[in-house]
């Protein structure tokens, strides 16, 4: 009862679901091509439509912006306020300040005033962060000339020092005294 390999079925049923097996991936294959190209006509047929399409007007320009920066400064202002608000952020956000000191240089009317601050901060340095953008959100004229990091003992706390720049308009041109004798 031996039979050849040739006239028994499961040989034939295997060879005939593997032929169905590729058919159907191929079929696959053609169909996902397929595809692939409709909607890369169906894209270039949109972008020419988008590039018959006119221009949209350009936005209106904003105002024009003061040509002068120096005009947009604050006028000279006391530190205190400053002082203030550095310290209000610091307690919300847990973050100690260790020292602050000022060194003021006032304006003249050809040079702006500035008052250069040393800061001594304590707290985790994303705390630290958010204190310093939230005075230099709520004080335009405030710049960060430096800062330096130091690791405290306590993992996660650093101590900063920080060197700020708060800047102010100059002084009005003093103007000659009108109806002047020769």
């Amino acid at each position: 009862m031996s039979r050849q390999w040739h006239q028994a079925r499961l040989p034939w049923l295997a060879w005939a679901l593997s032929v169905l097996a590729g058919l159907a991936a191929v079929a696959t294959a053609g169909a996902w091509v397929y595809l692939q190209q409709r909607q890369l006509v169906d894209a270039r047929r949109e972008l020419v439509a988008l590039q018959a399409r006119p221009a949209p007007p350009a936005p209106s320009a904003p105002a024009e912006p003061e040509a002068d920066f120096a005009r947009r400064l604050p006028q000279e202002t006391n530190t205190a306020t400053w002082v203030n608000d550095l310290q209000r952020a610091a307690a919300q956000l847990g973050v100690t300040v260790v020292s602050v000191t000022d060194a003021p240089r006032a304006a003249t009317p050809t040079l702006l005033g500035r008052h250069d601050l040393q800061l001594t901060l304590r707290g985790a340095y994303p705390q630290i962060k958010l204190v310093l953008k939230e005075l230099l959100d709520r004080h335009a004229g405030s710049t960060v000339n430096r800062l330096n990091l130091r690791t405290m003992t306590n993992p996660g706390d650093v101590e900063a020092s920080v060197s700020v720049t708060r800047w102010s308009r100059p002084l009005p041109t003093p103007t000659p005294a009108s109806g002047a004798t020769r």
